[in-house]
């Protein structure tokens, strides 16, 4: 496991000082408001203006305090390659907001990015700076309420009258034969499913990090893996299964050096095989629940593919008959010039619609970014296992099947990826920051944030980035 007690260690020089002239004031504080913004992630019951959501108001509560407190206390260490990569996003965005056909909706785009961005760095820094039992509370909290928005699913999936019971809490009519469970995820008149799968695929995260004992994660785990599945998202299925196989190629590559299938790997294949098996079982021992799940899984297949492609069809004919190859249409003016008010679905041919080639590389760099990190984690954990655990698999695996989730839904301003980032790039911060005691009690010196991109893990990240591309441009042009 993460030991994030002896995270303490190695991240002392960075936030020794912190520690000890925080007040306990202060400290209860940011820990409520981290917990306020954990558990209020999943609650989407109200139709806000401008997609803002019920978090958006609880964080804002305390930025301004947090951020004055960071320029006129100890200075906070911000992330040189994720600011570089969000700088070149927003200077692209804001060139292409001045040649859009409603300038004002791309302001609002960009003022949206911004707030998110402040956000993961606002988070990361007070991730790294928290005492590691804090730190323990809030993953423990955060994962349970990921596992409790779970099981309401899952209820919803077995029960309509807890589906109808939920929805009609919110005012919404509910009249659905073949009903998508989506828990809390009510914006929406029918509900949001494939962003309330979404946000139990990024619920790993919090959940391997929170130092529950094997067999509970274990079952822990199951219970989100069933959840997303009665969604009946493919997208999200798609990805799961993206990030599964991705987590067992880095635990035998980076578990164990020189072995490709090493026993973890093999004792999670099992579990998985063994999980399909009894999820089969269940259902077929429920013919309704069969039917149902068989519809809103595969049963709608054909409608949606059909609905995406014609969508991307759509989104190139307007990104090539107005030429907007270097400052796109202007970032959300796509759903005014195409008439049906619908996004893309796709974040990358997004970015390049809306807002041209320049930005879509800095999105690229973005996601660079984010990968290199997971694999610079792993690095450390083969380095240093006793003090690092495989469990920092989930980051790298959490992002690939992000990539794989991009390719059909539009996830950028998803408040729990940022969230994510921002312990990501926390943990990052801990485990690279100063000089910390090798079990044999030698020195060891990890490397600077500046040194990053010339680490090989730029070179694996890459790989993936270029797959993720080539992908949507094949969807792109050669639907």
């Amino acid at each position: 496991m993460v030991n994030l007690a002896s995270t303490n260690n190695l991240a002392a020089p960075a936030m020794g000082d912190s520690a000890a002239s925080q007040s306990s004031l202060s400290r209860y504080i940011i820990v409520i408001w981290l917990l306020g913004a954990v558990l209020l992630s999943p609650v989407k019951i109200f139709t806000l203006p401008h997609n803002l959501e019920l978090v958006d108001f609880w964080v804002l509560l305390a930025l301004p305090v947090l951020w004055l407190s960071f320029i006129f206390g100890r200075q906070a260490r911000i992330s040189l390659p994720y600011t570089v990569a969000m700088l070149f996003i927003l200077l692209g965005s804001f060139v292409s907001a001045f040649a859009a056909h409603n300038p004002s909706k791309s302001l609002i785009v960009i003022l949206k990015e911004v707030y998110l961005f402040v956000w993961f760095v606002t988070a990361a820094v007070l991730f790294s700076r928290l005492h590691a039992n804090d730190l323990r509370r809030i993953m423990f909290v955060w994962s349970g309420a990921v596992i409790l928005h779970g099981l309401l699913i899952i209820a919803q999936f077995l029960s309509p009258d807890i589906w109808q019971m939920t929805a009609g809490l919110v005012g919404k009519p509910a009249a659905f034969v073949y009903y998508r469970p989506s828990g809390l995820f009510m914006s929406q008149e029918a509900g949001d499913a494939n962003k309330a799968a979404l946000f139990q695929l990024l619920g790993f995260a919090p959940l391997l990090l929170s130092n529950h004992p094997r067999r509970t994660a274990t079952v822990l785990a199951i219970v989100l893996i069933c959840s997303i599945l009665a969604t009946g998202s493919m997208g999200m299925t798609v990805a799961l299964a993206t990030g599964l196989i991705t987590a067992i190629i880095a635990i035998s590559v980076f578990g164990q050096r020189g072995v490709l299938i090493n026993k973890r790997s093999v004792q999670l294949i099992i579990l998985l095989l063994f999980l399909g098996g009894v999820f089969t079982f269940v259902l077929n021992q429920n013919q309704g629940r069969q039917i149902h799940f068989e519809n809103i899984l595969f049963g709608r297949s054909e409608k949606s593919a059909e609905g995406r492609f014609d969508l991307w069809q759509r989104g190139r004919d307007v990104f090539l008959d107005r030429n907007a190859f270097l400052l796109g249409v202007g970032p959300g003016n796509f759903r005014e010039l195409d008439g049906i008010d619908k996004q893309l679905h796709n974040d990358l041919l997004a970015f390049t619609v809306e807002r041209g080639l320049f930005t879509t590389l800095a999105l690229v760099l973005f996601a660079g970014v984010a990968v290199s990190r997971s694999v610079a984690l792993l690095k450390i954990h083969s380095k240093y296992p006793q003090r690092v655990g495989i469990e920092v698999v989930v980051f790298l695996a959490t992002f690939v099947a992000i990539l794989a989730a991009s390719l059909t839904h539009q996830i950028f301003h998803t408040r729990e990826l940022w969230s994510v980032l921002a312990l990501q790039e926390a943990m990052f911060f801990r485990f690279t920051s100063g000089t910390f005691k090798m079990a044999g009690g030698k020195e060891a010196t990890m490397s600077k944030v500046a040194k990053f991109f010339t680490e090989p893990a730029t070179l694996i990240s890459g790989h993936v980035i270029v797959v993720w591309a080539l992908l949507t441009i094949f969807l792109l042009f050669f639907n």
